[in-house]
Parts: C-alpha cells; sequence; structure tokens
C-alpha cells in the first residue's frame, strides 16, 4: 500500500498565477512540447504523457476554478509519493512475527505441487525474508543452493513455490531466519520453525543445544546426514538441514529423520551457506548425535565458535644487537615442539661456516619475537634460517619465508638493560596476599643474581621471598608466606645487582614500587560439586569464575568430577564456566571440521553467585551436560 503525503505551500515566488499554462483568453491547451517548456521553464516537473496533456487542457478550460488544485496535484501526488512508514510517532522497535503459515504446522498428506504462503504482523524487507527462508531437505537435488524459489508478494504476505515437485512420502522442515527484518530494520527475535509431511507421518527426531558467544543472532545450525563413504565437509557439503540462532544462542533442530547426524555452527559472513575457512567463524561438535525413531539428543550440544588460523608464519627479518646477540622477529608467535630453541635457529655465513646458538629466549611479553645469543661474528654477509617452528593452531612456519639475510658487525655489547614491566603497579592497593612480583627485561640476562629485589615493610624490616628465574627476561618473587592484610610494601631493584648476558648493568632508573595490600577479611570462597553427565568422560576439568561487569577471574581444577573450590574470592557477582581437557595441555580446543576432530566439552551456567565478605558460598553445584 503506498502512503500519499500533501502539503499546502504558497504559489511560487516569481511564478504568477496569471502566467499562462494555457492560453487564457482563447482558452486553448498548448501542446504537449509546449506544456513541457512551460514547465521547464517554471522549475516544474510534469510526467505522464497523454493523461496530464489532456488534464492541463480541462485546467485550461476552467482556468480560474482549477488552475491552483490542479497544479497541487501535479506537484504533490507524483512528487510526494513514497512507500515508506509514516513520517513521525515514537520510533518502531517492535520485530515482524509471522503470523500464520501455509500449509498448517505438522500437516500430513501435503500436495507435493504445495506453495508456501506466510502473513507476517507488519510489512519486512522482501530481501531479508529471500535471504532467511530455509527449506530441509532442499528441494533441489541439484544444488540445494541454488535460487530455487519463487517469491510473490502481496502486502504482507508472500507465496513462494518451487521450480519442482517435492518428494514423496518426505517430512520437509521450513525455518525463517532471524535475518527477517521489518521496514524499520528490526529483526526477528528468534528464528521461525513448522513442518509438514508429503506423506501420511511426519518425522520427530530433535537436536537440542546451545552456542556461547557474545553476538550468537543470526549463526547457521547445519546438520549433516552422516554417510559411510565420507564425512561431511562443511566447506563444499550443503547441510541436510538448517536453522538459524537467536539472540539466547539456543536453538532445536526438529522433525529430523532417524539417524546419525553431526552438527556444525557457521558465522555465514558471505551468506552462502558454506564455510570459508581462514574467514568465517565456525563451531564444531563435541559428539555425533544418534537419533532413533520420535527421539531426541538426551545431551544438549555445546558450541563455541572460533576463526581457523590457515596461513603459516613466517620469519620478518633478523636483526643484529651487537657482535654476539641476534633479534629473531616472526609475524606471529611461534614456538618449536621440544621447547629447544637452540635446535631451531641457525646462522650460516656466505662461505658455508655456522655460528654456534648459545642461548636463545622467546620474550614473554612478544612471542613473536626471540633473541640470541651466538659465537662472535665477522663484518660480512649472514643467512639466519628458522626450522621447524609452528604458530598456535599448529601451521608450520612458510618454507618460502624462513630466511633472513643481514651483515654481521664485530661491534661490543654496550646497551644497558631495562626494566619494560614490573607486574605490580607502583602506588597499587588492593593487592592479595599471594600475587607475586615479576619483573620483565628488555634483553637476555645472567640469571646467577638471587638477590635482585630488596623488600620491605612499612617499618623497614627486610621481608623474605622466594626468587626464581622463570626465563632468561623474567624472574618472580613468591611472597613467604603471604603479604600482610592491609599493609604497605616498598621494593626495590638493586641495580648494581642485575646485568645482561654481556655484563652491562640495568639502566639508570629508580626502580622501586610502593603498593598496599587487601584487608583479608573481605574475601569470601565459592565451592561445591562439578558432575559430568557422561560418566565415561576424561581429563581434568578447569573451571573458571568470572566477575560479571568485571575482569577479575579465578580459575580451579579438578581431576576429575568432583568437589571444586575457589579460594579468597572478592565480594561481586560471579559466573561459572569449565571445559573437560581431554588431552590435557591446559587449553580449550576447538576441533576441527576436515579431518574431523571434535572440540572439548564446555558448558557456562548463566546464573550468577553472590559472594559476600566473610561468607563462604558453598554448595554451588553443577553438571556438565
Amino acid at each position: 500500500m503506498k502512503t500519499f503525503c500533501f502539503r499546502i505551500i504558497p504559489p511560487l515566488r516569481g511564478v504568477s498565477l496569471a502566467h499562462p499554462f494555457c492560453n487564457t483568453k482563447n482558452k486553448i491547451a498548448p501542446r504537449r512540447d509546449e506544456l513541457h517548456e512551460i514547465m521547464v521553464n517554471n522549475n516544474t516537473t510534469v510526467k505522464g504523457g497523454v493523461f496530464r496533456t489532456l488534464l492541463m487542457s480541462l485546467v485550461c478550460k476552467h482556468y480560474d476554478e482549477f488552475f491552483l488544485l490542479a497544479l497541487l496535484f501535479l506537484l504533490f501526488l507524483w512528487n510526494c509519493a513514497r512507500q515508506a512508514a509514516p513520517p513521525g510517532g515514537p520510533e518502531d522497535k517492535t520485530a515482524p512475527r509471522v503470523l500464520k503459515v501455509s500449509p498448517q504446522p505438522d500437516s500430513t498428506h501435503v500436495s507435493r505441487d504445495t506453495k508456501l504462503i506466510f502473513s507476517f504482523s507488519e510489512k519486512v524487507d522482501h530481501k531479508s525474508f529471500e535471504d532467511a527462508i530455509f527449506v530441509s531437505p532442499s528441494p533441489s537435488l541439484a544444488n540445494p543452493n541454488a535460487a530455487e524459489f519463487r517469491f510473490k508478494w502481496r502486502g504482507r504476505q508472500v507465496e513462494v513455490s518451487f521450480p519442482d515437485s517435492l518428494r514423496a512420502q518426505r517430512t520437509y522442515v521450513v525455518t525463517v531466519g532471524t535475518e527477517l527484518r521489518d521496514l524499520r530494520n528490526n529483526r526477528m527475535a528468534n528464528a521461525f520453525t513448522f513442518a509438514f509431511s508429503t506423506g501420511d507421518s511426519l518425522d520427530r527426531g530433535a537436536i537440542k543445544g546451545r552456542v556461547f558467544a557474545d553476538k550468537p543472532a543470526g549463526a547457521l545450525i547445519m546438520a549433516y546426514i552422516l554417510d559411510k563413504e565420507r564425512e561431511p565437509n562443511p566447506s563444499t557439503d550443503y547441510a541436510d538441514y538448517f536453522t538459524q540462532l537467536g539472540e539466547s544462542g539456543e536453538f532445536t533442530l526438529s522433525a529430523l529423520a532417524p539417524g546419525n547426524y553431526r552438527v556444525f555452527v557457521l558465522g555465514d559472513r558471505d551468506g552462502d551457506r558454506l564455510y570459508t575457512r581462514g574467514e568465517e567463524s565456525l563451531g564444531v561438535p563435541t559428539h555425533d548425535v544418534s537419533l532413533a525413531s520420535a527421539g531426541a539428543n538426551l545431551r544438549p550440544l555445546s558450541f563455541r565458535l572460533a576463526v581457523e588460523d590457515t596461513l603459516r608464519p613466517t620469519l620478518s627479518a633478523v636483526t643484529v644487537l651487537s657482535g654476539n646477540q641476534l633479534e629473531w622477529r616472526f609475524d606471529e608467535a611461534v614456538a618449536p615442539r621440544d621447547s629447544m630453541w637452540a635446535r631451531h635457529l641457525h646462522v650460516r655465513a656466505e662461505n658455508g661456516d655456522s655460528l654456534q646458538i648459545v642461548l636463545a629466549a622467546q620474550h614473554p611479553l612478544d612471542r613473536g619475537l626471540v633473541q640470541t645469543i651466538i659465537t662472535p661474528m665477522q663484518s660480512s654477509k649472514y643467512a639466519g634460517v628458522a626450522t621447524a617452528l609452528f604458530d598456535e593452531a599448529g601451521n608450520e612456519l612458510d618454507s618460502l619465508a624462513r630466511t633472513s639475510e643481514f651483515t654481521g658487525t664485530t661491534n661490543p655489547d654496550t646497551t644497558r638493560p631495562r626494566v619494560v614491566k614490573i607486574s605490580v603497579a607502583d602506588s597499587a592497593r588492593n593487592v592479595l596476599p599471594a600475587a607475586p612480583i615479576e619483573v620483565i627485561f628488555s634483553e637476555i640476562m645472567r640469571t646467577d643474581t638471587a638477590s635482585a629485589l630488596l623488600v620491605q615493610d612499612s617499618s623497614g624490616a627486610v621481608v623474605g621471598g622466594g626468587l626464581q628465574w622463570l626465563n632468561a627476561f623474567q624472574f618472580r618473587l613468591q611472597p613467604q608466606p603471604h603479604w600482610k592484610s592491609r599493609a604497605r610494601y616498598t621494593v626495590k631493584i638493586q641495580r648494581e645487582k642485575i646485568f645482561d648476558w654481556n655484563g652491562n648493568a640495568l639502566f639508570d632508573t629508580t626502580g622501586q614500587i610502593t603498593f598496599w595490600t587487601v584487608n583479608a577479611d573481605t574475601f569470601a570462597s565459592i565451592s561445591g560439586k562439578i558432575a559430568d553427565a557422561d560418566t565415561a568422560a576424561r581429563g581434568a576439568i578447569h573451571l573458571t569464575a568470572k566477575q560479571a561487569g568485571g575482569k577479575t577471574e579465578y580459575r580451579a581444577q579438578t581431576d576429575s568430577a568432583q568437589a571444586y573450590l575457589f579460594k579468597a574470592v572478592l565480594p561481586g557477582l560471579y559466573q561459572i564456566e569449565a571445559f573437560r581437557d581431554v588431552n590435557g595441555n591446559g587449553l580449550f580446543d576447538f576441533g576441527k571440521a576436515l579431518p574431523f576432530l571434535p572440540a572439548e566439552r564446555y558448558w557456562a551456567w548463566p546464573d550468577t553467585i553472590k559472594v559476600r565478605s566473610r561468607w563462604p558460598n558453598e554448595n554451588n553445584d553443577f553438571e556438565m551436560p
């Protein structure tokens, strides 16, 4: 329906009503070309051919009575008409809804030549509907993603027809996804799904699950019927069943035929319903689902989305720091699988000789940066070569970008090392009783110093602690046993006792911080039991308590499904999440689509736990589905 808007305006300035569109004396209408010239000269646009020529003839014969009315009609009927919501009023934030469909949901014996009819609560964007409709299984056997539907719109109703007849004795599931939008760009809150059958019964299988993501709405749920001959590849194979996520992240695939299924979740950025590796996010299932007749999966699936890293890392440059120091720069974090850096970095001279790698260490603040101590160089050409290094996704160093040439030097190292980070900031407050003090330096240091820090309390008494070098750049002081509650401490870095590898003392700096510890009386705890619905599951359970709206996190671990405890927790609201570490690497593994590697099981519980000072919060029991 078109909405017409009219405004009453005064006559155009400089245009007299007596100015003839026609010859008022003789009441003769102008020719069509004359009329067009007159309108153009008066900055007026008239379109429409013979109809409007006849209309102007009528105006000319009754100029005095009808000129103003006709002029307004022409100006605003054709120039003011538009298809849109009327202006003004409160902002429309109401999401569109599907009010009625045909065939009726759960119908049987539906004609194979049926058409789908949808009625909406308001006018919707046609293109968004055409992109958001899914029919499973696809009516097109040749190409499930083909432009197979024909759409006929009538106001708030659309008729959808198929190019071919539907298959006999088959249950079809029709989904309108959450990408459907109204004319105000309000998106449908949840996917709308119904089923019908061309046979005498409906399939009743169902798969339920949840996607854990900050913004899950719009992601596709894709279910594949497993074929013994090959594994489904979401990059090339269209799914047998689709639905689309809403804001909650929960989903149900219904009216499924009995069989075995593998479900993926796709952040389909390009809208082609296929997975583009390295560009789109994918959720891999923790297990496949087997459905008996009229059955549902007993354990809901859980998904976390990630973009797979498919790019090989590269060696960007090798920089000379001094006659026996090199800095290796990679384009991302890399590491050898055996942790023996010196075995995987090589320095070769033009004559074929190699320089020995005495020490190699990765910088803790930049895992794409490695420094090496080597035997003395000459002022000649060298090549740095890296081998068998891998990024965090398991991609090996690019064989075409693992060498960097440089010119050596005989200059000694005269650069003094600097402190680049101290884990406890100066003037920090509410430092936890067990918080260590870690100091990170700019270059490889001598690690034979045992008294690099001097710690004193407010009375000036020296406080003991265990000092440990974590790597060639970093050491840690662990308080023994703990810092006192509500106390002030001063930490001094003893510059005269700290040297880099070549004997240069620490750069001249104050090297002193002061901090205050938290009041231990404010602490509480969170405890309970964690169970697992999969009694055959193995691996440690890693739990995290995240403070709502904050950055505070606490971690706990159990070797199996049993009691857990978060100690020394600050007051606030917390949510608990957990994953089962099957491979024992201490990290959550997202899995792979092909070759199929299931993701580790993860769950987050929506209920918050309120923690109050000095009150242990107990009996917070959870079960991993």
